[in-house]
């Protein structure tokens, strides 16, 4: 199963803290469509597009969440499709 997801991940800390979460991140075997990051109130917050297998993005969220550093991770899907994204097949 191949999915969209946005995923929020809200850390204590800084540009480091983000830097492993994004470090994680990387490690995944998913596309990244985009990715902003924002600073608030002694926090990190960044929120990624994504998108990948089901059990690829499944991990990536498990890893990070993982970090103690991680307050909360927040995944939003947007397009969940039963296909094979090498041969853009639809499977039934």
């Amino acid at each position: 199963m191949w999915v969209e997801t946005r995923l929020c991940v809200k850390v204590f800390g800084g540009l480091d803290q983000l830097t492993r979460v994004l470090n994680i991140a990387r490690r995944g075997k998913v596309v990244y469509r985009g990715m902003e990051a924002k600073f608030e109130d002694g926090h990190a917050v960044a929120c990624m597009e994504l998108e990948g297998r089901a059990d690829e993005v499944e991990w990536v969220m498990k890893k990070i969440s993982a970090l103690p550093e991680v307050l909360s991770v927040e995944p939003r899907p947007r397009r969940v499709e039963f296909k094979d994204p090498l041969t853009e097949v639809v499977l039934p």
